[in-house]
Protein backbone atom coordinates (compact mmCIF):
# COMPACT_ATOMS: atom_id res chain seq x y z
CA UNK A 1 0.00 0.00 0.00
CA UNK A 2 2.74 2.60 1.07
CA UNK A 3 5.18 2.42 -1.83
CA UNK A 4 8.85 3.27 -0.60
CA UNK A 5 11.33 6.24 -1.70
CA UNK A 6 13.43 6.05 -4.51
CA UNK A 7 17.17 5.81 -3.71
CA UNK A 8 18.34 9.81 -4.31
CA UNK A 9 19.95 9.76 -7.37
CA UNK A 10 20.71 12.19 -10.78
CA UNK A 11 17.72 11.48 -13.15
CA UNK A 12 19.62 10.69 -16.54
CA UNK A 13 17.95 13.51 -18.44
CA UNK A 14 15.82 16.11 -17.71
CA UNK A 15 13.42 17.47 -14.66
CA UNK A 16 9.63 17.18 -14.15
CA UNK A 17 9.73 20.89 -16.26
CA UNK A 18 11.66 19.77 -18.74
CA UNK A 19 14.45 21.71 -17.47
CA UNK A 20 17.83 20.00 -16.67
CA UNK A 21 18.43 18.12 -13.54
CA UNK A 22 21.06 19.82 -12.13
CA UNK A 23 19.11 23.05 -11.93
CA UNK A 24 19.70 25.08 -8.87
CA UNK A 25 17.39 27.27 -8.05
CA UNK A 26 16.12 29.55 -4.27
CA UNK A 27 17.63 28.28 -2.00
CA UNK A 28 19.92 26.18 -3.37
CA UNK A 29 21.41 28.73 -5.66
CA UNK A 30 25.16 28.92 -5.42
CA UNK A 31 25.93 25.36 -3.96
CA UNK A 32 28.28 23.02 -5.37
CA UNK A 33 26.50 20.25 -7.22
CA UNK A 34 27.15 17.17 -5.30
CA UNK A 35 27.29 13.25 -6.69
CA UNK A 36 24.13 11.24 -6.59
CA UNK A 37 23.21 10.49 -2.84
CA UNK A 38 25.98 12.99 -1.62
CA UNK A 39 24.25 16.32 -1.28
CA UNK A 40 25.31 17.91 1.47
CA UNK A 41 22.23 18.98 3.76
CA UNK A 42 22.76 22.56 5.28
CA UNK A 43 22.15 23.67 8.59
CA UNK A 44 19.91 26.65 7.15
CA UNK A 45 18.70 28.03 4.12
CA UNK A 46 18.22 31.37 2.71
CA UNK A 47 16.14 33.88 3.97
CA UNK A 48 12.61 33.17 2.11
CA UNK A 49 10.86 35.23 -0.40
CA UNK A 50 7.95 33.92 -1.38
CA UNK A 51 6.48 36.53 -3.75
CA UNK A 52 8.39 35.27 -6.70
CA UNK A 53 8.17 31.63 -7.59
CA UNK A 54 11.32 30.94 -10.14
CA UNK A 55 9.26 29.35 -12.54
CA UNK A 56 5.78 30.56 -13.89
CA UNK A 57 2.63 27.86 -12.59
CA UNK A 58 0.90 26.34 -15.82
CA UNK A 59 -2.34 25.27 -15.80
CA UNK A 60 -3.30 21.61 -15.30
CA UNK A 61 -6.66 20.36 -16.02
CA UNK A 62 -7.29 17.37 -14.22
CA UNK A 63 -9.60 14.40 -14.88
CA UNK A 64 -13.76 15.25 -14.82
CA UNK A 65 -14.93 14.70 -11.63
CA UNK A 66 -16.64 11.01 -11.48
CA UNK A 67 -18.94 9.76 -8.44
CA UNK A 68 -18.36 6.57 -7.34
CA UNK A 69 -20.74 6.52 -4.97
CA UNK A 70 -18.96 3.94 -3.00
CA UNK A 71 -16.11 4.10 -0.33
CA UNK A 72 -13.78 5.65 -0.12
CA UNK A 73 -15.03 8.45 -2.14
CA UNK A 74 -18.08 8.96 -0.91
CA UNK A 75 -16.77 9.30 2.30
CA UNK A 76 -13.99 11.41 1.61
CA UNK A 77 -16.91 14.10 -0.38
CA UNK A 78 -18.54 13.62 3.02
CA UNK A 79 -15.74 14.94 5.30
CA UNK A 80 -14.44 18.07 2.90
CA UNK A 81 -17.99 19.29 2.99
CA UNK A 82 -17.22 19.76 6.70
CA UNK A 83 -14.54 21.75 6.59
CA UNK A 84 -15.86 25.35 8.07
CA UNK A 85 -14.11 28.64 6.49
CA UNK A 86 -16.16 30.28 10.53
CA UNK A 87 -13.35 27.63 12.35
CA UNK A 88 -10.77 28.75 9.85
CA UNK A 89 -11.46 32.84 10.30
CA UNK A 90 -11.17 31.71 14.00
CA UNK A 91 -7.96 30.38 14.17
CA UNK A 92 -6.23 33.49 11.84
CA UNK A 93 -8.05 35.52 13.96
CA UNK A 94 -6.70 34.43 16.77
CA UNK A 95 -3.08 34.19 15.66
CA UNK A 96 -2.98 37.75 14.03
CA UNK A 97 -4.21 39.22 17.00
CA UNK A 98 -1.01 38.68 18.78
CA UNK A 99 1.18 42.11 18.48
CA UNK A 100 4.00 39.74 16.36
CA UNK A 101 4.96 36.15 15.60
CA UNK A 102 8.66 36.91 15.11
CA UNK A 103 10.63 34.17 16.10
CA UNK A 104 12.69 36.44 18.67
CA UNK A 105 10.41 37.59 20.11
CA UNK A 106 8.57 37.32 23.35
CA UNK A 107 5.17 36.99 21.79
CA UNK A 108 6.05 33.99 20.18
CA UNK A 109 5.20 31.66 22.86
CA UNK A 110 1.76 32.95 23.06
CA UNK A 111 1.34 31.65 19.40
CA UNK A 112 2.99 28.15 20.22
CA UNK A 113 0.41 28.18 23.70
CA UNK A 114 -2.51 28.87 21.30
CA UNK A 115 -1.28 26.39 18.42
CA UNK A 116 -0.86 23.69 21.14
CA UNK A 117 -3.71 24.21 23.20
CA UNK A 118 -6.37 23.56 19.59
CA UNK A 119 -4.35 20.69 18.76
CA UNK A 120 -5.41 19.41 22.27
CA UNK A 121 -8.91 20.87 22.52
CA UNK A 122 -9.59 18.47 19.28
CA UNK A 123 -8.66 15.53 21.25
CA UNK A 124 -4.85 14.42 20.69
CA UNK A 125 -3.01 13.76 23.61
CA UNK A 126 0.13 13.55 21.67
CA UNK A 127 1.06 17.59 21.60
CA UNK A 128 4.59 18.20 21.93
CA UNK A 129 6.98 21.16 21.49
CA UNK A 130 10.04 20.47 20.19
CA UNK A 131 12.89 22.85 20.68
CA UNK A 132 15.62 23.63 18.51
CA UNK A 133 18.40 26.20 18.71
CA UNK A 134 20.50 28.20 16.09
CA UNK A 135 22.86 30.99 16.25
CA UNK A 136 21.85 31.92 19.53
CA UNK A 137 18.43 31.32 18.98
CA UNK A 138 15.99 28.93 20.50
CA UNK A 139 11.91 28.43 19.74
CA UNK A 140 9.77 25.97 19.76
CA UNK A 141 7.82 23.83 16.86
CA UNK A 142 4.77 22.54 17.59
CA UNK A 143 4.05 18.54 16.92
CA UNK A 144 0.68 16.99 16.71
CA UNK A 145 0.55 13.22 16.20
CA UNK A 146 -2.00 10.90 15.15
CA UNK A 147 -0.41 7.22 15.35
CA UNK A 148 -1.61 4.97 11.98
CA UNK A 149 -2.76 1.31 12.40
CA UNK A 150 0.59 0.32 10.60
CA UNK A 151 3.24 0.29 13.95
CA UNK A 152 6.55 1.61 13.04
CA UNK A 153 5.07 2.47 9.51
CA UNK A 154 5.23 5.46 7.45
CA UNK A 155 4.84 9.25 8.68
CA UNK A 156 2.92 11.95 6.56
CA UNK A 157 3.99 15.39 7.45
CA UNK A 158 1.57 18.55 7.31
CA UNK A 159 3.33 21.44 8.42
CA UNK A 160 3.29 25.55 8.23
CA UNK A 161 4.89 27.91 9.47
CA UNK A 162 3.35 29.82 12.33
CA UNK A 163 6.12 32.33 12.82
CA UNK A 164 6.31 35.84 10.58
CA UNK A 165 7.80 39.27 10.12
CA UNK A 166 7.59 42.84 8.41
CA UNK A 167 9.54 43.86 5.77
CA UNK A 168 13.21 44.53 7.89
CA UNK A 169 13.71 41.15 9.22
CA UNK A 170 15.39 42.43 12.00
CA UNK A 171 12.30 44.23 13.68
CA UNK A 172 11.30 42.27 16.54
CA UNK A 173 9.22 44.38 17.74
CA UNK A 174 6.53 45.73 15.22
CA UNK A 175 3.36 45.06 14.40
CA UNK A 176 3.58 41.61 11.82
CA UNK A 177 -0.36 40.20 12.11
CA UNK A 178 0.94 37.81 9.32
CA UNK A 179 -2.76 36.73 8.15
CA UNK A 180 -1.90 34.88 5.37
CA UNK A 181 1.77 34.47 5.66
CA UNK A 182 1.18 32.09 7.58
CA UNK A 183 -1.96 31.58 10.10
CA UNK A 184 -3.78 30.80 7.14
CA UNK A 185 -1.60 27.58 6.70
CA UNK A 186 -1.68 27.16 10.40
CA UNK A 187 -5.11 27.37 10.88
CA UNK A 188 -5.73 24.99 7.77
CA UNK A 189 -3.54 22.18 9.69
CA UNK A 190 -5.70 22.63 12.72
CA UNK A 191 -8.95 22.42 10.91
CA UNK A 192 -7.78 19.05 9.41
CA UNK A 193 -6.69 17.61 12.21
CA UNK A 194 -9.96 18.53 14.13
CA UNK A 195 -11.57 16.66 11.29
CA UNK A 196 -9.41 13.73 11.18
CA UNK A 197 -9.25 13.16 14.91
CA UNK A 198 -11.88 10.31 14.96
CA UNK A 199 -10.69 9.03 11.64
CA UNK A 200 -8.67 5.96 11.01
CA UNK A 201 -5.44 6.24 9.15
CA UNK A 202 -3.12 3.70 8.26
CA UNK A 203 0.11 5.88 8.27
CA UNK A 204 0.60 8.10 11.22
CA UNK A 205 0.30 12.07 10.60
CA UNK A 206 2.26 14.40 12.54
CA UNK A 207 0.94 17.72 12.08
CA UNK A 208 3.72 20.79 12.28
CA UNK A 209 3.76 24.28 12.97
CA UNK A 210 7.25 25.60 12.88
CA UNK A 211 9.23 28.57 14.33
CA UNK A 212 11.69 30.05 12.50
CA UNK A 213 11.21 29.61 8.91
CA UNK A 214 11.45 33.53 8.22
CA UNK A 215 14.61 33.72 9.04
CA UNK A 216 16.02 30.78 6.66
CA UNK A 217 14.04 27.45 7.72
CA UNK A 218 15.30 26.85 10.69
CA UNK A 219 12.72 24.98 12.90
CA UNK A 220 12.02 22.79 9.55
CA UNK A 221 16.06 22.22 9.44
CA UNK A 222 16.28 21.35 12.80
CA UNK A 223 12.62 19.21 12.71
CA UNK A 224 14.08 17.19 9.08
CA UNK A 225 17.39 16.44 10.69
CA UNK A 226 15.66 14.90 14.16
CA UNK A 227 13.37 12.78 11.58
CA UNK A 228 16.02 11.30 9.83
CA UNK A 229 18.05 10.58 12.33
CA UNK A 230 15.73 8.84 14.62
CA UNK A 231 15.15 6.73 11.23
CA UNK A 232 11.63 7.87 10.94
CA UNK A 233 9.82 6.62 7.51
CA UNK A 234 8.81 9.87 6.37
CA UNK A 235 6.70 9.08 3.48
CA UNK A 236 5.30 12.53 2.48
CA UNK A 237 5.78 16.15 3.61
CA UNK A 238 3.02 18.56 2.72
CA UNK A 239 3.38 22.09 3.38
CA UNK A 240 1.26 24.99 3.41
CA UNK A 241 2.60 28.41 3.12
CA UNK A 242 -0.21 31.30 2.21
CA UNK A 243 -3.11 30.11 1.17
CA UNK A 244 -5.81 32.64 1.96
CA UNK A 245 -5.82 35.37 -0.39
CA UNK A 246 -6.47 34.07 -3.69
CA UNK A 247 -4.94 35.15 -6.77
CA UNK A 248 -7.39 37.27 -9.55
CA UNK A 249 -7.72 33.78 -11.74
CA UNK A 250 -8.81 32.12 -8.31
CA UNK A 251 -6.13 29.34 -8.84
CA UNK A 252 -4.49 27.50 -6.20
CA UNK A 253 -0.87 26.38 -7.05
CA UNK A 254 0.21 22.53 -6.28
CA UNK A 255 3.75 22.93 -6.10
CA UNK A 256 6.26 19.74 -6.59
CA UNK A 257 9.71 18.69 -6.54
CA UNK A 258 11.38 19.99 -10.17
CA UNK A 259 15.19 18.72 -9.60
CA UNK A 260 16.30 20.59 -6.38
CA UNK A 261 19.03 18.65 -4.13
CA UNK A 262 17.74 15.41 -4.74
CA UNK A 263 16.05 15.03 -8.39
CA UNK A 264 16.15 11.23 -7.42
CA UNK A 265 12.47 12.04 -5.40
CA UNK A 266 10.96 14.10 -8.51
CA UNK A 267 8.45 11.59 -9.95
CA UNK A 268 7.04 10.84 -6.83
CA UNK A 269 6.39 14.15 -5.95
CA UNK A 270 4.97 15.01 -9.13
CA UNK A 271 2.63 11.92 -8.83
CA UNK A 272 1.43 13.35 -5.48
CA UNK A 273 1.02 16.42 -7.07
CA UNK A 274 -1.34 15.10 -9.27
CA UNK A 275 -3.44 13.61 -6.67
CA UNK A 276 -3.93 16.47 -4.98
CA UNK A 277 -4.42 18.84 -8.30
CA UNK A 278 -7.29 15.78 -8.63
CA UNK A 279 -8.61 16.34 -5.17
CA UNK A 280 -8.96 20.19 -5.77
CA UNK A 281 -11.05 19.19 -9.19
CA UNK A 282 -13.09 16.44 -7.62
CA UNK A 283 -13.79 18.27 -4.22
CA UNK A 284 -13.85 22.12 -4.68
CA UNK A 285 -14.18 24.19 -7.74
CA UNK A 286 -11.05 25.44 -7.36
CA UNK A 287 -8.56 26.24 -10.53
CA UNK A 288 -5.75 24.68 -10.62
CA UNK A 289 -1.96 25.29 -11.51
CA UNK A 290 1.24 23.61 -11.21
CA UNK A 291 3.87 25.10 -9.88
CA UNK A 292 7.98 24.42 -8.30
CA UNK A 293 9.09 23.70 -4.56
CA UNK A 294 10.49 26.75 -3.31
CA UNK A 295 11.78 28.64 -0.64
CA UNK A 296 9.07 27.00 2.26
CA UNK A 297 9.59 24.69 4.82
CA UNK A 298 9.51 21.51 2.64
CA UNK A 299 13.07 22.19 1.21
CA UNK A 300 14.90 20.54 4.39
CA UNK A 301 12.97 17.57 3.44
CA UNK A 302 13.52 17.22 0.16
CA UNK A 303 16.90 18.15 0.65
CA UNK A 304 17.01 14.40 2.74
CA UNK A 305 15.18 12.89 -0.60
CA UNK A 306 11.91 13.33 0.94
CA UNK A 307 8.75 13.81 -1.35
CA UNK A 308 7.23 16.77 -1.00
CA UNK A 309 4.49 19.13 -2.40
CA UNK A 310 2.85 22.43 -1.38
CA UNK A 311 0.00 24.80 -1.58
CA UNK A 312 0.34 28.02 -2.19
CA UNK A 313 -1.96 30.60 -3.45
CA UNK A 314 0.43 32.12 -5.84
CA UNK A 315 2.48 35.54 -6.18
CA UNK A 316 0.65 38.83 -6.10
CA UNK A 317 -0.24 39.81 -2.47
CA UNK A 318 0.12 43.19 -1.84
CA UNK A 319 0.48 42.65 2.44
CA UNK A 320 3.46 40.39 2.20
CA UNK A 321 5.47 40.54 5.55
CA UNK A 322 3.57 44.11 5.89
CA UNK A 323 1.05 45.66 8.91
CA UNK A 324 -1.77 45.50 6.52
CA UNK A 325 -1.70 41.43 6.62
CA UNK A 326 -4.82 41.06 8.21
CA UNK A 327 -7.41 38.76 8.75
CA UNK A 328 -9.90 41.13 6.85
CA UNK A 329 -7.91 40.95 3.62
CA UNK A 330 -8.25 36.61 3.28
CA UNK A 331 -11.28 34.79 1.41
CA UNK A 332 -11.84 32.47 4.04
CA UNK A 333 -14.43 30.47 1.26
CA UNK A 334 -11.04 30.16 -0.71
CA UNK A 335 -9.17 29.18 2.51
CA UNK A 336 -11.65 27.05 2.73
CA UNK A 337 -11.29 25.25 -0.48
CA UNK A 338 -7.49 25.26 -0.29
CA UNK A 339 -8.22 23.00 3.29
CA UNK A 340 -10.38 20.34 1.32
CA UNK A 341 -8.33 19.97 -1.48
CA UNK A 342 -5.02 19.06 1.15
CA UNK A 343 -7.52 17.01 3.35
CA UNK A 344 -8.96 15.15 0.59
CA UNK A 345 -5.30 14.14 -0.88
CA UNK A 346 -4.38 13.44 3.07
CA UNK A 347 -7.51 10.67 3.01
CA UNK A 348 -6.59 9.81 -0.49
CA UNK A 349 -3.79 8.64 0.73
CA UNK A 350 -3.81 7.25 4.15
CA UNK A 351 -7.56 6.13 4.64
CA UNK A 352 -7.99 3.17 6.34
CA UNK A 353 -11.17 1.52 4.56
CA UNK A 354 -12.01 -0.69 2.08
CA UNK A 355 -12.10 0.13 -1.40
CA UNK A 356 -15.70 -1.21 -2.44
CA UNK A 357 -15.66 1.06 -6.10
CA UNK A 358 -15.32 -2.62 -7.62
CA UNK A 359 -18.16 -4.10 -5.43
CA UNK A 360 -21.22 -5.16 -7.65
CA UNK A 361 -23.72 -4.17 -4.65
CA UNK A 362 -24.86 -0.80 -4.41
CA UNK A 363 -28.13 -0.21 -2.17
CA UNK A 364 -29.46 2.75 -1.71
CA UNK A 365 -32.60 4.78 -0.18
CA UNK A 366 -34.23 7.33 -2.28
CA UNK A 367 -34.00 10.96 -1.38
CA UNK A 368 -37.24 11.73 -4.04
CA UNK A 369 -38.65 9.99 -6.40
CA UNK A 370 -36.72 10.70 -9.50
CA UNK A 371 -33.67 9.38 -7.11
CA UNK A 372 -31.99 7.15 -9.22
CA UNK A 373 -28.99 6.48 -6.24
CA UNK A 374 -26.42 8.40 -8.31
CA UNK A 375 -24.14 10.68 -5.84
CA UNK A 376 -24.23 13.43 -4.37
CA UNK A 377 -27.99 13.37 -4.52
CA UNK A 378 -29.32 17.05 -5.66
CA UNK A 379 -31.51 18.07 -3.46
CA UNK A 380 -32.24 16.31 -0.22
CA UNK A 381 -35.05 17.50 1.61
CA UNK A 382 -36.09 14.98 4.63
CA UNK A 383 -38.82 13.74 2.04
CA UNK A 384 -37.56 10.52 1.39
CA UNK A 385 -40.62 8.47 -0.04
CA UNK A 386 -38.33 4.80 0.91
CA UNK A 387 -39.51 5.95 4.45
CA UNK A 388 -43.02 5.86 5.62
CA UNK A 389 -45.23 5.36 9.09
CA UNK A 390 -47.86 2.99 9.24
CA UNK A 391 -50.13 3.40 12.96
CA UNK A 392 -51.16 -0.81 12.90
CA UNK A 393 -49.88 -3.81 12.33
CA UNK A 394 -49.79 -6.36 9.63
CA UNK A 395 -51.08 -8.67 12.40
CA UNK A 396 -53.92 -6.43 12.52
CA UNK A 397 -54.82 -6.80 8.70
CA UNK A 398 -52.89 -3.67 7.75
CA UNK A 399 -51.43 -3.16 4.35
CA UNK A 400 -47.60 -1.28 4.33
CA UNK A 401 -47.85 -0.67 0.92
CA UNK A 402 -50.97 1.67 1.01
CA UNK A 403 -48.41 4.82 2.12
CA UNK A 404 -47.50 6.84 4.45
CA UNK A 405 -49.78 7.56 7.75
CA UNK A 406 -49.08 10.97 10.17
CA UNK A 407 -47.47 9.14 13.64
CA UNK A 408 -49.87 9.29 16.19
CA UNK A 409 -48.29 10.19 19.96
CA UNK A 410 -48.30 7.76 22.45
CA UNK A 411 -48.88 4.66 21.22
CA UNK A 412 -46.92 1.70 18.94
CA UNK A 413 -46.22 3.09 15.11
CA UNK A 414 -44.66 1.03 12.93
CA UNK A 415 -41.83 2.49 10.08
CA UNK A 416 -40.73 0.58 7.20
CA UNK A 417 -37.69 1.29 4.70
CA UNK A 418 -37.07 0.53 0.62
CA UNK A 419 -33.83 -0.83 -0.29
CA UNK A 420 -32.80 -0.50 -3.67
CA UNK A 421 -30.15 -2.11 -5.59
CA UNK A 422 -28.46 -0.21 -8.37
CA UNK A 423 -25.20 -2.95 -8.37
CA UNK A 424 -25.14 -5.44 -11.29
CA UNK A 425 -25.90 -8.45 -8.79
CA UNK A 426 -28.13 -9.41 -6.19
CA UNK A 427 -27.55 -9.38 -2.49
CA UNK A 428 -28.57 -12.53 -0.71
CA UNK A 429 -30.88 -12.81 2.01
CA UNK A 430 -29.40 -12.56 5.43
CA UNK A 431 -26.63 -10.64 4.13
CA UNK A 432 -27.21 -7.00 4.15
CA UNK A 433 -29.31 -5.01 7.18
CA UNK A 434 -31.03 -1.65 7.79
CA UNK A 435 -30.80 0.07 11.22
CA UNK A 436 -33.45 2.84 11.81
CA UNK A 437 -33.35 5.71 13.81
CA UNK A 438 -35.44 8.95 15.25
CA UNK A 439 -34.65 12.38 16.45
CA UNK A 440 -36.63 15.20 18.33
CA UNK A 441 -35.37 18.22 16.13
CA UNK A 442 -35.96 20.64 19.06
CA UNK A 443 -33.46 18.87 20.88
CA UNK A 444 -30.52 18.32 18.28
CA UNK A 445 -30.23 17.35 14.70
CA UNK A 446 -26.18 16.12 14.83
CA UNK A 447 -25.60 12.70 13.84
CA UNK A 448 -25.19 10.56 15.56
CA UNK A 449 -25.36 12.23 19.16
CA UNK A 450 -28.77 13.50 18.84
CA UNK A 451 -30.21 10.47 17.20
CA UNK A 452 -31.69 7.30 19.41
CA UNK A 453 -32.03 4.03 17.29
CA UNK A 454 -35.26 2.35 17.11
CA UNK A 455 -34.03 -1.13 15.66
CA UNK A 456 -31.75 -3.17 13.53
CA UNK A 457 -33.31 -5.79 10.50
CA UNK A 458 -31.24 -8.29 8.98
CA UNK A 459 -32.90 -7.82 5.15
CA UNK A 460 -34.44 -11.62 4.64
CA UNK A 461 -35.24 -11.44 1.14
CA UNK A 462 -32.62 -11.56 -1.87
CA UNK A 463 -32.36 -7.55 -3.05
CA UNK A 464 -31.99 -8.37 -7.05
CA UNK A 465 -29.67 -6.46 -9.27
CA UNK A 466 -32.25 -3.29 -10.18
CA UNK A 467 -34.71 -4.06 -7.94
CA UNK A 468 -35.74 -3.66 -3.84
CA UNK A 469 -37.16 -4.70 -1.04
CA UNK A 470 -39.45 -3.45 1.75
CA UNK A 471 -37.80 -3.89 4.90
CA UNK A 472 -39.73 -3.64 8.67
CA UNK A 473 -41.26 -2.86 10.33
CA UNK A 474 -39.35 -1.11 13.29
CA UNK A 475 -41.88 0.06 16.10
CA UNK A 476 -41.73 2.69 18.16
CA UNK A 477 -44.02 5.16 20.16
CA UNK A 478 -43.39 8.82 19.20
CA UNK A 479 -43.77 11.29 21.83
CA UNK A 480 -43.32 15.04 20.08
CA UNK A 481 -45.44 18.12 19.47
CA UNK A 482 -44.23 18.79 16.45
CA UNK A 483 -42.29 16.97 13.65
CA UNK A 484 -39.46 13.81 14.51
CA UNK A 485 -36.71 13.15 11.84
CA UNK A 486 -36.72 9.18 11.10
CA UNK A 487 -33.10 8.07 9.41
CA UNK A 488 -32.47 5.14 7.91
CA UNK A 489 -29.23 3.31 6.49
CA UNK A 490 -28.84 0.39 4.51
CA UNK A 491 -25.23 -1.61 4.72
CA UNK A 492 -23.79 -4.47 3.31
CA UNK A 493 -20.39 -6.62 3.90
CA UNK A 494 -19.33 -5.08 0.49
CA UNK A 495 -21.08 -1.76 0.53
CA UNK A 496 -20.67 0.14 3.62
CA UNK A 497 -21.86 3.32 4.88
CA UNK A 498 -20.40 5.94 5.99
CA UNK A 499 -21.36 5.49 9.69
CA UNK A 500 -20.37 2.00 9.66
CA UNK A 501 -16.74 3.53 9.31
CA UNK A 502 -16.85 7.17 10.82
CA UNK A 503 -17.94 7.64 14.45
CA UNK A 504 -17.80 11.42 14.48
CA UNK A 505 -20.51 14.17 14.25
CA UNK A 506 -21.58 14.85 10.44
CA UNK A 507 -24.97 17.12 9.28
CA UNK A 508 -27.56 15.25 8.36
CA UNK A 509 -27.89 16.86 5.29
CA UNK A 510 -24.48 16.45 3.86
CA UNK A 511 -24.73 12.72 5.20
CA UNK A 512 -28.14 11.97 3.17
CA UNK A 513 -26.42 13.90 0.02
CA UNK A 514 -23.48 11.93 -0.39
CA UNK A 515 -24.07 8.91 1.04
CA UNK A 516 -26.80 6.88 -1.25
CA UNK A 517 -27.58 4.46 1.78
CA UNK A 518 -28.81 6.87 4.06
CA UNK A 519 -32.35 7.65 3.85
CA UNK A 520 -34.05 10.90 5.90
CA UNK A 521 -37.86 11.30 6.25
CA UNK A 522 -38.83 14.56 8.72
CA UNK A 523 -42.36 13.04 9.85
CA UNK A 524 -45.08 15.45 11.40
CA UNK A 525 -46.91 13.97 14.49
Amino acid sequence: MWPRRRAAGRKNDQGGDGRPATRRHGMYAGQPLAAPGTFAVPDSFAVPDKRRPPSAGVWVTPATRKWAGTLPDKFIATLVELVSAGALRSTVEALAAIPTRHTFSPHLGEATTLIADRFTAAGYPDVVRRTWSHAGHSADNVVCTKPGTESGGPVIIVCAHYDSRMEDLDNVTARAPGADDNASGVAAILEIARLLAPVTLSATIRFVAFSGEEQGLWGSTAYAAELHAAGADVHRVINLDMIGRPPADGSVTVERDLGNAVPGNDAASQALGAVMAQAAASYTALPVKLGPIYDSDYMPFEARGDITVGAYEGEGNPHYHRTSDKPATLDYGYLAAVTKTVLATLLAEALDVADEAGSAVDLYIRDSLADTGSQPSPAPDGASPDLWVRNNDISAGDDPELGHQTPVNGVPNRLYVRVHNRGTAAVGGGVAQVRAYRCDPVTEVTWPTGFQPIGTLVIGQTIPAGGSVRVGPFEWTPQTTDHEVMFAIASAPSDHSVPDVYPGELDPDILVRFDNNVGRRDVAA
